[in-house]
């Protein structure tokens, strides 16, 4: 098991279950396509959550070993991210929450 030390909390709100739906498609797609490039060799895993009582709302969780990845990651200057950022907005009720965390003990 990776050594998991953080984790980017990612709050989207939808528009609505169809949009969500359509965001968590592109969502699987974009961390699929980069685990396979230098982009996403850091990161450790994610997850990605639908509320079941909130059909509006998914939880995106990013896991790294060192903040210093992470906020590369998460940086203005990743295109990639960037890139998904603006296909999704238009499925955004609002733009997406984001913190920071560390890790206290995770079990899998």
């Amino acid at each position: 098991m990776p050594n998991i030390k953080y984790s980017k909390y990612n709050r989207v709100r939808f528009k609505s279950l169809v949009d969500r739906d359509k965001g968590r498609r592109i969502f699987t797609e974009f961390f699929g396509s980069i685990r396979k490039e230098e982009l996403g060799k850091e990161m450790r895993g994610h997850i990605i959550l639908d509320n079941t009582s909130d059909i509006q709302e998914s939880i995106v969780l990013t896991f790294w070993e060192s903040r210093e990845d992470m906020d590369k990651f998460y940086s203005p200057q990743n295109k990639a991210l960037a890139s998904l950022v603006e296909r999704a907005k238009p499925l955004f009720e609002k733009m997406p929450e984001r913190t920071d965390y560390a890790v206290s003990e995770l079990s899998l």
